[in-house]
């Protein structure tokens, strides 16, 4: 009775694939029985039926094929959705960032770092999985990135439980056109001794597929499960920017914590806006779950990890403090090339120096990894790159403007780790 029960359920489920992706119903309750299988690994004739019903409906969940005959008014180059946060940075001749994509974006990262990962030093010794072994710190295209290989839980075994405002950045890297699924999720604090567990009775997580049965379209969803039940949930959420299927494989995922209410954006497109997504009284852990059902086993990589509470403000540290720092202002790797998602700071800075009088002198500072002096010129060239985005994207008068690089001469904090690099990489707007 048992098996017919397990079987006659996935069936159900099955039929109503018609309207459902692999973020939707479908992959969940297909999930719940291949957990199960996991855990009743002496059940050998249910195991096969579901061998068999997977082999069956994997294909419905992949790709569609590219070579397929194409109709007289399609074209060759499926290209039309832009990569909109490349590992390189579009540029003019004059090195001006092209910040087109993201004039609209409103997201503003915190301040404050509490928690940073860029995986510099080759170590994945921070982080934990459900499998140790499918962690792996790999250098692609001149960055480090952790490689999660064949799906799994991991987490970061140092940060505890989260503050009730934070933003939460990371790049993701999938190099194949078939992936899985990628979950941000919130485990209540009482589970902490577990969270290698996919499962959790208390939690709140974001799906992301970004290749789904919709051609160039891809689909998220989010859930809230109290004490094992389901008690909000959203389904059918389209995203465009991470398109494995058009070659864009690399994406910025961004999220906002305010009280019990959270935000999300892939790269530029805001898919959650301020939903009701923690429950209240309770504190969380985060880990991240990659899920790969109906696919081939494949890699995922994660890198930049910035978790940060605190409201960024300069025109009232200006005003009050004569100083405003920022870790937001981001540049690609050991360059003074300014990041496109670093539009919104800019923005506000160019704000409130327009809004005040005096003039501004502009000082970038990083950390010390590498040579003093390359460091000193690095940091003088970031201090006027801002200068020169201040300027030719928002109007600033170049003659209110100073600029200084103090390289890793002044630094917050010892250098120690990752997190406290981090903080030391900004820039000052100081007023004169």
């Amino acid at each position: 009775m048992k098996k017919t029960i397990v079987l006659v359920c996935l069936l159900n489920g099955l039929f109503s694939i018609g309207q459902e992706t692999v973020g939707g119903k479908v992959a969940q309750k297909t999930k719940d029985k291949v957990y199960d299988r996991t855990e009743q690994r002496g059940d050998d004739a249910v195991d096969k039926t579901l061998n068999k019903i997977e082999e069956g409906i994997g294909s419905i969940f992949k790709k569609k094929d590219k070579k397929k005959k194409k109709g007289k008014n399609e074209s060759d180059n499926e290209t039309s959705n832009t990569n909109y946060d490349p590992p390189v940075t579009k540029t003019d001749e004059a090195g001006n960032t092209d910040y087109s994509a993201y004039k609209d974006f409103d997201f503003v990262p915190a301040e404050k770092i509490i928690f940073f990962e860029d995986f510099a030093d080759g170590s994945k010794s921070r982080w934990k999985a459900y499998d140790n072994e499918r962690l792996n710190v790999r250098n692609l295209e001149g960055k480090n990135w952790l490689e999660l290989n064949d799906g799994g839980t991991f987490f970061p075994i140092a940060l505890k439980t989260l503050p009730k405002d934070f933003t939460l950045e990371f790049d993701v890297y999938t190099p194949n056109k078939e992936t899985g699924t990628l979950s941000v999720r919130f485990i209540e604090k009482a589970q902490a001794g577990r969270l290698e567990d996919p499962n959790f009775d208390i939690s709140s997580g974001v799906d992301l597929s970004p290749v789904s049965q919709i051609p160039k379209t891809g689909l998220a969803q989010y859930s809230v499960k109290s004490d094992g039940v389901v008690v909000k949930s959203k389904e059918g959420i389209n995203f465009y920017t991470w398109q494995p299927e058009l070659d864009n494989f690399y994406a910025r995922i961004s999220l906002k914590r305010i009280d019990n209410k959270l935000s999300v954006w892939v790269n530029k497109e805001k898919i959650m806006d301020n939903e009701e997504f923690f429950l209240s009284n309770k504190e969380y852990y985060l880990t991240f779950q990659h899920d790969i059902y109906f696919v081939d086993a494949f890699k995922i990589n994660f890198s930049n990890i910035r978790l940060a509470t605190g409201n960024a403000n300069p025109k009232s540290d200006i005003t009050t403090k004569k100083k405003f720092v920022t870790q937001n202002i981001y540049f690609d790797v050991n360059s003074d090339v300014i990041r496109p998602n670093s539009y919104t700071i800019l923005k506000q800075i160019a704000e409130s120096i327009q809004s005040l009088t005096g003039n501004i002198k502009i000082v970038g500072h990083t950390d010390s990894d590498g040579k003093d002096t390359d460091n000193l010129i690095l940091s003088q060239k970031r201090a006027e790159s801002v200068k020169r985005a201040l300027v030719n994207e928002f109007g600033i008068d170049t003659n209110r403007l100073t600029t200084d690089g103090k390289g890793e001469s002044v630094p917050l904090n010892k250098n120690a780790n990752a997190s406290e690099k981090a903080q030391n990489r900004r820039v000052e707007f100081v007023r004169q």
